[in-house]
């Protein structure tokens, strides 16, 4: 089963999440590739000619993605939200992205590398050591990431949240944080100015209306049982916290703000500009896979993730 495997990062889990990376991927070459709008026009430019060969889309999309994966199994495993090492994170994530079909070479999907590694920062603070150089480095990521995908601005809150859960209020590390997330926003501009010559950036327009959906059986029943997941791995997780060490509720309280404030950058992207943000998948891979490692009915817990795997895989190809 689903738990079973990924439970112990042993050879054959760790070599079925790529080779499942690289199955569903291949849905890029049943898709006539079409003319994706970026919320900056360089990102337009850049990606579009790019994601047209398929054959380069395919490759760059399962190394990147195949990438996250690895890092965010590493976060979880270094910080030890379980006792044991796993790679369920990597593969919740990897379904995440299924479900709404987001299997591309993106900017988002780089942005999520600088979002994993700005996690991994944020979770070494520790309440009575130093954390300028830690704090700094978070920031600074999260800067890279909102440069990638700006609908995660809410995040910029992110590391003042994590300052104020784990260590009393030191204001040189508050500036840290402001200097962290400003010098990437200040370097895209000045790099943008040097290249172009225009200090003005282009984005994406507002969208006049929020997107009409039309959902297929399948559509609704990928949606369904995502939902699902992720309403009890959110459940379970708050609960399993209560019975947890100080340090791990800590660290816990992190990832709930990261998925309140991703979640926020979700409706943000979906409203304004009529597009799929998906930076939530990441620390939803984190309370779901928490959940099931810790769940006393696994058989059910593995059926549900299992279903809304195989569901949002055969809704790639349909």
């Amino acid at each position: 089963m689903l738990v079973n495997l990924y439970k112990s990062k042993t050879p054959l889990s760790v070599f079925t999440l790529p080779l499942i990376i690289g199955l569903v991927c291949l849905s890029l070459f049943f898709d006539e590739p079409g003319t994706n709008h970026y919320f900056f026009l360089w990102q337009t430019d850049l990606f579009n000619p790019l994601q047209k060969i398929t054959w380069l889309n395919y490759l760059l999309t399962v190394g990147l993605i195949s990438l996250n994966a690895y890092q965010l199994n590493n976060v979880f495993n270094q910080n030890s939200f379980y006792s044991k090492a796993t790679s369920l994170p990597g593969f919740i994530y990897v379904a995440g992205l299924i479900t709404f079909k987001s299997l591309d070479f993106s900017p988002l999907i780089i942005a999520h590398l600088f979002l994993i590694g700005a996690l991994s920062k944020l979770l070494q603070l520790k309440r009575q050591e130093p954390s300028k150089d830690i704090i700094f480095k978070g920031s600074f990521l999260i800067g890279l990431a909102v440069i990638f995908s700006p609908a995660m601005i809410s995040l910029f809150l992110l590391p003042w949240i994590a300052l104020i859960l784990i260590k009393p209020i030191i204001w040189r590390e508050w500036v840290m944080a402001l200097l962290g997330i400003s010098l990437p926003i200040m370097y895209h501009f000045a790099f943008h100015y040097l290249l172009t010559d225009n200090a003005q950036l282009i984005i994406m327009p507002v969208a006049k209306e929020v997107p009409h959906l039309t959902w297929t059986i399948l559509d609704s029943l990928t949606y369904i049982l995502a939902a699902a997941c992720i309403l009890v791995g959110v459940f379970k997780f708050i609960l399993t916290i209560r019975s947890q060490i100080v340090s791990f509720k800590k660290m816990s309280q992190i990832v709930l703000w990261m998925a309140v404030l991703t979640s926020l950058s979700f409706g943000i992207g979906w409203y304004f500009y009529g597009e799929l943000y998906l930076s939530f998948v990441l620390p939803i891979a984190f309370i779901i896979s928490i959940q099931l490692l810790n769940a006393g009915r696994v058989k059910l817990a593995n059926t549900l993730v299992l279903s809304w795997f195989i569901i949002s895989a055969v809704n790639l190809f349909v």
